[in-house]
């Protein structure tokens, strides 16, 4: 299991900013008006979850296997009664799970391209289960190349201090990347903090991705960003 003992500290203030525009905007356009449940496969620190919570009346399921993000899931929900009445929090992955049909729509980003092909398939599986069969689901896409060599995440000012970092992506062999993340912390210009984490990733190419959903029972029915797709269960 991908730990994100480092990660977790610095996500929200590096990057939260532009997940939260993009989650949002894709609510705008797709969620709609749930009946049953809402799911948030892979919710890391909550972001959209709450943005879900929110939005909806119904049970909001948020999956995250990994302590480090899931503890500052539940620090986001806490003290917040009209959250925490109806988020359900899953500490387990969606293929360990064994829900079924417990929400008619589902959110699935930063997620699938984390996964190689097995794990894609039986989490695939896992979420034609707990989906109803109405339901949509809106799925990032694992890349099909590796990303640019070298990003910079943006550097935010707090009590003085620089928060910053980077991101490399390297392929390490045919189908296979890895992402390292670089934090830092300065000071006055000076480094006073540096840390690393590194991430395996998977590369599919689009068709292939979209006929793994189609094992699994879905139908691409929308394309939203490039890398972001709708599909609706077929059974």
């Amino acid at each position: 299991m991908r730990s994100y003992e480092i990660t977790a500290e610095y996500y929200d203030l590096l990057q939260a900013t532009r997940y939260v525009q993009r989650a949002d905007a894709l609510l705008d356009r797709w969620l709609g008006r749930p009946r049953v449940g809402v799911l948030d496969v892979g919710a890391g620190t909550g972001l959209a979850t709450e943005l879900l919570a929110k939005r909806c009346d119904v049970t909001v399921h948020a999956v995250e296997p990994t302590r480090s993000m899931r503890t500052i899931l539940l620090s986001r929900l806490a003290g917040r009664p009209e959250l925490l009445e109806h988020v359900r929090v899953h500490a387990r992955p969606i293929q360990g799970l064994g829900l079924r049909r417990v929400a008619d729509f589902g959110l699935c980003l930063n997620t699938m391209g984390t996964l190689d092909r097995g794990e894609r398939a039986d989490a695939l599986a896992a979420l034609a289960d707990a989906l109803t069969s109405d339901a949509r689901l809106v799925l990032q896409r694992p890349p099909d190349a590796p990303g640019r060599a070298h990003a910079a995440l943006p550097a935010w000012h707090l009590g003085g201090d620089v928060y910053s970092g980077e991101v490399t992506c390297t392929e390490c062999r045919p189908g296979a990347i890895e992402w390292r993340f670089t934090y830092r912390v300065t000071r006055d210009d000076v480094v006073i903090r540096e840390e690393i984490e590194t991430f395996a990733g998977f590369l599919v190419a689009a068709d292939d991705f979209d006929a793994e959903l189609g094992d699994a029972g879905f139908v691409v029915t929308d394309v939203d960003d490039h890398d972001v797709v709708v599909a609706r269960r077929t059974g």
